[in-house]
């Protein structure tokens, strides 16, 4: 069986001060979350993977290369595992988009799946790419693996691998660096751990404050 570690990365700037990221604006890991990086890297030390695999932004590519420089391994960038596009939303605070878009934020923490960002993408584009890219990645896979990515793109996953509706991925929480383990085989996949944040000790935070 291959092992895929579903990592989100650790707290950027932005997520500290409550602004939506996505595309277009992208901040680096806050003081928190490096330390956060760094015993997700430590945790790894443990762990057996021979490949790592990050959506390109800034926040997941600075996470993974603590584990890539303690494993002495290459980053392959995926485009198809970035986050959403939250078009106008990005770099604007929670508070401001609440008041600016009361409607849409509203559907976005209900119905995610009818939800279209002003100026950015439908959540239903994203879940498309993700599962595309996700299929291939499981047909494919021959050894044990760390996917760094986003917290939107590794509930689109669970949600598959659970057989769960889209409009449910609000039913659980992803701390930074949070650790969720699959197992794949040639008939299964399989969701053994979910958001595993122990390595965090007294570093989870107050998922409240960030923009999701």
């Amino acid at each position: 069986m291959a092992k895929i570690y579903l990592v989100r990365h650790a707290q950027s700037i932005a997520n500290e001060e409550g602004i939506y990221q996505g595309i277009t604006y992208d901040t680096d890991l806050s003081p928190m979350g490096k330390k956060q990086a760094q015993l997700l890297a430590k945790c790894f030390d443990a762990i057996h993977i021979t490949k790592i695999i990050s959506s390109p932004l800034r926040r997941t590519m600075q996470t993974a290369n603590f584990v890539a420089k303690s494993k002495k391994l290459p980053i392959l960038e995926e485009k198809s595992i970035i986050e959403t596009n939250h078009g106008a939303w990005e770099g604007k605070h929670k508070d401001v988009i609440k008041k600016t878009w009361p409607w849409i934020y509203r559907k976005w923490s209900r119905f995610p799946s009818s939800t279209k960002f002003p100026q950015g993408e439908h959540f239903l584009e994203t879940q498309k790419r993700v599962l595309a890219w996700w299929q291939l990645f499981c047909q494919n896979i021959s050894s044990d693996t760390l996917v760094v990515s986003h917290d939107n793109i590794i509930r689109i996953i669970v949600a598959r691998i659970l057989n769960r509706k889209l409009n449910k991925i609000w039913k659980f929480h992803l701390q930074p660096t949070a650790i969720t383990e699959v197992g794949v085989t040639k008939d299964n996949i399989t969701l053994v751990s979910l958001g595993d944040s122990k390595h965090l000790g007294g570093l989870d935070v107050d998922l409240s404050m960030h923009a999701l």
